[in-house]
């Protein structure tokens, strides 16, 4: 197999020359919200330079300040917990459902006190978190709702698609996701004041910026005056690249088909795992669609009396792809692990979440990212063959 990027192909280079020839203008960052809104059905999308870049700029758009506690779960990448910190936030960690893998919202309800703002369900793995009840929890509350949805593109709960259903939602173009501009994130809303205040918040506070891409500029004789107030708060810049945004013109075209290549090799996967009782693949719910990021499943080790590490060595003996185990709970990570925070009453330890710490050190994490079909029928074939040989041990 080619470790070059297979989704990468003649278009993708002819919308990259097209920026560069048109004088890098941000023609196709305008293209990419309008394209990206208008295959998501919502009224705003804003471009950044990633996943952690749409997180923390949507956060500052809800105003998550010092002491304000943000519900997350602990099994997802570390960024959705680390964009809470950035702004002085506490995240405070809810735990999972064993079956699913995504924030369990009974867990939610437990961990809401007065200081709590916000709610980050993550979809995790392609399956959409379960948000009728997070959405109920958070409006008698009075909370907002961030849906990360880095790993779930074109995720369907209930009909309605993944991303649109809280106060706003985020998708990562990083190299390993559905779509890719080798970098990058995107931001969703219907919200047009949150829209303007990320806009604003990724590009270093432009007091000239609106909700939308192709709102009114101020004409040149404004902006190019010395009394021109340009900065209206401190803020970074996450701009996403031009070059990034026409190579994601063209990936939008084929996210349809991208999404479906890995829906059919998570069900190749489905097809062996289906009957052996040992290991647990993420259940699909029946209102939702698994996009399939990773095949997902977890082994239960009391059963087989299997380890991880010797399910992984024979995989990778009857010539499986080496994959990932699933990340260290963010709060067991060594940048936060043991940090107090005492007004909230909150300290990271073992124990604040039983059901993820169960799972997280028996996931299995299976590539889903193939151009060739035969080589995914192969890998599950290896599958097949692991399974197998460790039921005769």
């Amino acid at each position: 197999m080619s470790k070059g990027l297979w989704r990468i192909g003649q278009k993708e280079m002819d919308c990259i020359k097209e920026a560069i020839d048109s004088g890098l203008t941000g023609t196709m960052n305008q293209r990419l919200e309008a394209d990206f809104a208008t295959k998501f059905g919502v009224e705003f999308a804003i471009g950044v330079n990633s996943g952690t870049s749409a997180l923390h700029s949507c956060l500052a758009a809800m105003e998550i300040g010092p002491g304000d506690e943000v519900i997350v779960p602990p099994l997802t990448f570390a960024s959705t917990a680390f964009a809470v910190m950035y702004l002085g936030g506490v995240p405070v960690f809810a735990d999972i459902d064993p079956n699913t893998f995504n924030v369990d919202h009974k867990s939610i309800e437990e961990k809401i006190t007065s200081r709590t703002k916000a709610i980050i369900p993550v979809s995790l793995y392609g399956l959409p978190a379960d948000m009728d009840p997070i959405m109920d929890i958070a409006t008698s509350n009075d909370l907002f709702v961030l849906e990360d949805c880095a790993q779930c593109f074109l995720g369907k709960y209930k009909g309605r698609t993944a991303g649109t259903i809280g106060h706003m939602g985020i998708f990562s173009f990083e190299r390993s996701k559905h779509m890719t501009t080798g970098n990058g994130g995107i931001i969703i809303t219907d919200d047009r004041e949150l829209a303007e205040r990320v806009r604003k918040f990724s590009i270093l506070g432009y007091s000239t910026l609106k909700a939308g891409a192709y709102e009114t500029k101020p004409p040149k004789e404004i902006i190019q005056n010395p009394e021109f107030d340009r900065h209206l708060f401190v803020s970074p810049n996450y701009r996403l690249p031009e070059l990034c945004a026409a190579m994601g013109v063209a990936q939008l075209e084929n996210l349809d088909s991208f999404v479906d290549r890995r829906i059919q090799i998570g069900q190749i996967y489905e097809e062996v795992v289906k009957d052996c009782d040992w290991l647990e693949s993420q259940k699909t719910p029946p209102h939702s669609n698994n996009t399939y990021f990773t095949y997902a499943m977890k082994l239960e080790c009391n059963k087989s009396g299997i380890s991880w590490q010797d399910f992984r060595r024979v995989y990778l003996e009857e010539g499986g792809d080496p994959y990932y185990a699933a990340w260290k709970l963010t709060y067991n990570e060594p940048a936060i692990s043991g940090m107090e925070f005492v007004e909230n009453n909150i300290k990271y330890k073992k124990g604040l979440c039983p059901v993820a710490e169960d799972i997280q050190p028996r996931l299995i994490q299976l590539k889903t990212n193939y151009e060739n079909i035969d080589h995914a029928k192969d890998q599950a074939s290896a599958l097949e063959r692991t399974i197998m040989k460790l039921k005769r041990f």
